[in-house]
């Protein structure tokens, strides 16, 4: 019997001192623990060979999916670990948790036109206009598309693709490039304002005339005065020119980022440099301060208009608001991440303080500066994480959209595809649960071209939901001369009670939820016609009836007279009982006395 059991498992103790090198068991309890191990080992071997047959599949799919042009939806950690390796992998694939709701790019971007198709645009963005009066609307020009060629050389043009200036030269000097540029916040004063590698900057004032085309007769004017044709002269001239003094420290500071501000009728250029400091000019370009603000490496690394005429400035691993007119720190600023902070945005459509950091991994996170009246530094969401990439951030009317954008030294950063995210802010509060999360409204790729940079300008005025957000937005794509301008249509998101009814997670139906669902208009009406119905019936208390009789509260049959006699007759009678009543006391009372 002993010797039965022992020849199997000879066999296979032997076969494992070959494999693994180890000596063969001599009684029960040792060839019972090498059992154990190899039985281990064998479940760790399965276990691998699960994870390679997984892969294998995988594999297979994005193979399939190349072959066949379609996109596969992989999970998140396979899709992240993949795209490390392999920048071919966000082309191929989607994030099967965050799955975008859209992918059809002609429906959301129509082209329009392309812009000085003959200039190497390096850098370009919108200038807001005034409008004109409400008669001629329909020919006014809203805004004007402001381009730096290659060649540090100033263009603008209209929407419609005329040029209005051309070959401006910006007077920065030879080998100098324009890396920065700022536009005027205001439609009452217009400006550009540059910046070159070399830390100077410029300031050039821009006149803008609209006139009126001239008719051909008087008489055709008056039949038509509604079609008369505007046409823009516009000049510029050197305003003011500047530069960081060197300082006394032996490293040189560098200029990083220039934002102008105005504060009522004063200009203020405000720069940040590579020391960590932040200086404020005056428009002429005296120095108004300089503080340093942050000890981080790099120093402020870029600045953002805010709201109430502050500014928001960020380092590489911290945040914080300045101060132009005091040239101070409000609060303390804000810190908490490992990954260096590329870019900063605030939060679209809401009024709650929340500030977007986009990360060089590829994360965009949310902090909270505010908790009820007082200041705070929260981390309140997270975007999902669908790209390696860092994003460039642009705020859209309840929506985040996000370019993604290779830092210089990233690996094979031509090989990436760069596509525009449009994250619903909205849909990422309710968090994620096993379904497919609506985090990613739109995901547009214009392959084989390549965005490089964009400018937005043109959000609707109302924003309600469910109402389709129409804008422009100029594309520059990577080594296509000049600008593309797209009509952009997106609808804007529901507000989060909304967006939770819409998604069928709320079941509860509180008296918020019908005031959410009872329309505003529902609401007047019924308020107007119980306003209606009181004058009415005010009216009617106090005026006459046919008969000449005024008309009481009680309506046109009461009697009056009737009433006061029945009352008179009423009083009296109770008056009498109570007399009465008491004489007969009176009397009782008088003959027990007697008694």
């Amino acid at each position: 019997m002993r010797a039965a059991w022992l020849t199997p498992l000879g066999v296979v103790v032997a076969s494992a001192g070959v494999l693994g090198s180890a000596p063969a068991c001599t009684d029960d309890a040792s060839c019972k623990a090498k059992m154990q191990s190899l039985t281990g080992r064998l479940d760790e071997l399965r276990d691998e060979m699960r994870g390679k047959h997984l892969t294998l599949q995988a594999l297979e799919e994005i193979r399939g999916g190349i072959m066949s042009g379609r996109r596969v939806e992989l999970p998140s950690a396979q899709r992240q670990h993949l795209e490390k390796g392999s920048p071919l992998i966000s082309e191929v694939t989607f994030d099967a948790r965050h799955r975008p709701v859209s992918t059809n790019v002609s429906r959301h971007f129509q082209e329009v036109r392309t812009i000085a198709p003959d200039i190497e645009v390096r850098l370009h963005g919108f200038l807001s206009l005034k409008r004109s009066s409400p008669g001629s609307s329909k020919n006014s020009i809203p805004a004007l598309l402001i381009l730096i060629s290659t060649t540090s050389q100033l263009a603008i043009f209209n929407l419609d693709g005329e040029a209005l200036l051309e070959d401006f030269d910006l007077g920065h000097g030879a080998g100098r490039q324009v890396v920065q540029m700022e536009l005027s916040p205001s439609q009452d004063n217009h400006f550009v304002l540059t910046v070159d590698d070399q830390g100077g900057i410029r300031v050039h004032n821009l006149k803008i005339i609209a006139k009126r085309a001239e008719k051909q007769g008087e008489e055709e004017e008056k039949a038509t005065p509604q079609k008369f044709v505007r046409t823009l002269n516009v000049t510029a001239n050197l305003s003011a020119a500047f530069t960081l003094s060197p300082g006394a420290l032996a490293e040189a500071r560098k200029l990083n980022a220039v934002l102008p501000i105005e504060r009522g009728a004063q200009t203020y250029f405000v720069a940040g440099d590579s020391l960590g400091g932040i200086s404020v000019f005056y428009r002429n370009g005296t120095m108004k301060g300089r503080v340093r603000v942050t000890e981080d490496t790099g120093g402020v690394k870029g600045l953002v208009r805010a709201q109430g005429q502050m500014v928001l400035f960020y380092s590489s691993h911290s945040f914080g608001f300045f101060s132009p007119s005091q040239v101070d720190v409000q609060y303390p600023p804000c810190t908490g991440w490992n990954s260096p902070l590329v870019d900063l945005a605030l939060e679209p459509g809401y009024a709650s303080g929340r500030v977007l950091l986009a990360l060089a991994d590829g994360d965009v996170i949310v902090f909270s500066t505010t908790r009820g009246k007082s200041k705070a530094c929260d981390l309140t969401l997270k975007f999902p994480h669908v790209s390696t990439l860092p994003f460039k951030l642009y705020a859209f009317k309840g929506h985040v959209m996000a370019l993604p954008s290779p830092l210089e030294d990233t690996p094979r950063k031509d090989e990436y595809l760069r596509e525009i995210f449009f994250f619903n802010m909205a849909a990422m509060e309710h968090g994620y649960g096993s379904s497919p999360s609506r985090a990613v409204t739109l995901q547009a790729s214009f392959k084989p071209k390549q965005p490089h940079a964009l400018a937005l300008i043109g959000q609707p005025a109302t924003g309600q939901p469910g109402d389709k957000a129409k804008s422009q937005i100029a594309i520059r794509f990577a080594g296509i001369k000049g600008v593309e301008l797209f009509d952009l249509t997106i609808r804007t998101p529901p507000p989060p009670k909304a967006a939770l009814a819409e998604a069928g997670e709320s079941d509860s139906w509180d008296l918020t939820a019908m005031l959410n669902w009872f329309p505003k208009v529902g609401v007047f009406g019924v308020a107007l016609f119980g306003v209606v119905i009181w004058n009415i019936r005010k009216a009617s208390g106090s005026g006459s009836s046919p008969s000449g009789e005024k008309e009481t509260l009680f309506g046109d049959d009461f009697d009056e007279d009737l009433f006061k006699e029945k009352l008179r007759e009423r009083r009296a009678k109770q008056k009498a009982e109570g007399s009465d009543a008491g004489s007969k006391g009176s009397m009782d009372l008088g003959q027990e006395d007697a008694d």
